[in-house]
């Protein structure tokens, strides 16, 4: 079976169905032989019991002395056509032979012991003599009285000749036809198969002339809609992803080079102009504040991938407890007012659900000030954002609305990406860059999930759903 299973899937197929197709014709070819060779000698059996029965009406006394010399042209009497190719003989009830006509080739032709013995019993015997040749098929038939007493019994037999060169015949063509007939349906099997499996063997082609250099490439088989036509969608849809993936390996880590290099350029900058000559205290101090400021970004950036990397290996426990949504609301209110405030933004909490809810408190704040904070960066001054919510069907929905500069439609599938801005001029705004990203696993870790609505120019709406109970991480 290991060997089997080494072997190319078209000569497999080819087997499969080569053997299927050999062990149907092999027992149908059987059952045709049999059919044929059990309809003939019953026909034969037929025909000469048939004879036996003629003749053995017509006797009266097997001594009848006429019966001896005219044997042959007594028979063409009853029989009405003188019998050719037939063996006929009468038996006395004391196995002395009355009568004999032979017509076959053989000379030596004696019945067994068993078979007299049962004809003198009441019974009609079909024999077949294999001892001569040709083979003899015979009949034994009974005579009887009218006090079913058997006074003598007929045998006729006729040769096998014509049967057996029929048999023979029909051997020699199963014999020739049968494994004709497998082989030509393997070579045609094999054909098919091979032409059938052509797209395979494309994709394999295909498969290995693509790298991470060339993911773009694509399996081209048409307009098919079988089951290849979905193997090869369904392979380029994998080579897709894959190619999205690389895509955003190669995006992560330009952006994680850009993000970690421009305070360090920065530190470098300051550093380098300050020791070119002596400075103050208080520019001292301001170089080292900066300084300062900037490792701060750059420990954030580290820390929030940290965390979205234990969250990718699935360690982070969340603490579960239950709590006051609007007073969550409220208390992030209080914390991103003063930012709001410094760029000239108007932040609002109004329509706030009193309800309760199970959740890690710390997890669902740092969110929530995540999806605020956005809000606020990107909105210019005298624009407002507000947040509300709703319960209904067992969820709570918190909602953050801005009048900022939106989203362009193109770039609203990645804006919960890694590093990922939608308006890449103001890429040097405070925070990591990985804010919505730490915002949508917080979500889906509860059990829910977090969305936008915008259009470029226009504000945006983000809109989180999470399940009251602590959905199904709760324990």
């Amino acid at each position: 079976m290991r060997t089997l299973s080494n072997l190319p899937i078209r000569w497999r197929l080819t087997l499969l169905y080569g053997g299927i197709l050999s062990f149907i014709l092999v027992v149908f070819g059987s059952g045709v032989y049999y059919y044929f060779e059990i309809s003939l000698q019953a026909s034969i059996d037929g025909k000469i019991k048939s004879m036996g029965e003629v003749i053995s009406t017509s006797l009266t006394d097997v001594r009848d002395p006429g019966l001896f010399g005219n044997f042959e042209r007594y028979l063409e009497n009853v029989l009405g056509r003188k019998p050719k190719g037939k063996f006929i003989q009468i038996i006395d009830s004391a196995g002395r032979i009355g009568a004999r006509m032979n017509d076959v080739e053989a000379q030596s032709l004696s019945s067994s012991f068993n078979t007299l013995e049962q004809a003198y019993a009441g019974e009609t015997v079909y024999e077949t003599i294999e001892r001569v040749k040709p083979r003899l098929r015979m009949v034994t038939i009974p005579i009887m009285d009218d006090n079913k007493k058997v006074t003598s019994i007929v045998q006729v037999g006729t040769s096998l000749e014509d049967f057996d060169e029929t048999m023979k015949r029909l051997l020699i063509i199963m014999i020739i036809a049968i494994p004709t007939s497998i082989a030509s349906t393997i070579i045609i099997g094999y054909g098919a198969a091979t032409k059938a499996l052509k797209p395979v063997e494309k994709m394999r082609r295909t498969a290995l002339t693509i790298s991470s250099q060339n993911l773009g490439e694509r399996i081209d088989i048409g307009r098919r809609k079988d089951e290849l036509g979905k193997l090869a969608q369904t392979f380029n849809e994998m080579i897709g992803r894959l190619q999205d993936a690389f895509q955003r390996i190669n995006q992560f880590s330009s952006d994680v080079s850009h993000e970690l290099r421009t305070p360090l350029t920065i530190i470098k900058g300051e550093t380098e102009v300050a020791l070119r000559k002596e400075r103050s205290v208080d520019q001292y101090k301001s170089i080292l504040s900066s300084h300062l400021e900037e490792t701060d970004r750059m420990t954030r950036i580290i820390e929030d991938l940290l965390l979205l990397s234990k969250a990718d290996k699935d360690e982070i426990r969340l603490n579960m407890e239950t709590l006051d949504v609007k007073a969550l609301i409220m208390d992030v209110y209080a914390d991103m007012s003063l930012m709001a405030q410094q760029k000239g933004v108007c932040l609002v909490a109004k329509n706030v659900a009193d309800t309760e809810m199970r959740g890690d408190e710390l997890k669902l704040r740092r969110m929530l000030r995540n999806v605020v904070d956005n809000g606020i960066k990107y909105t210019p001054g005298d624009g407002a954002v507000e947040m509300s919510s709703t319960t209904s069907d067992g969820f709570v929905t918190i909602e953050v609305r801005d009048t900022g500069i939106g989203i362009a439609e193109e770039d609203l599938k990645y804006i919960f990406d890694r590093f990922y801005r939608a308006d890449r001029s103001r890429r040097r705004e405070s925070g990591s860059g990985l804010g919505l990203s730490i915002a949508k696993w917080i979500a889906e870790a509860h059990g829910g999930t977090i969305g936008v609505e915008s259009h470029a120019s226009s504000g945006s709406l983000f809109f989180i759903r999470l399940p009251l109970d602590g959905g199904i991480h709760e324990t």
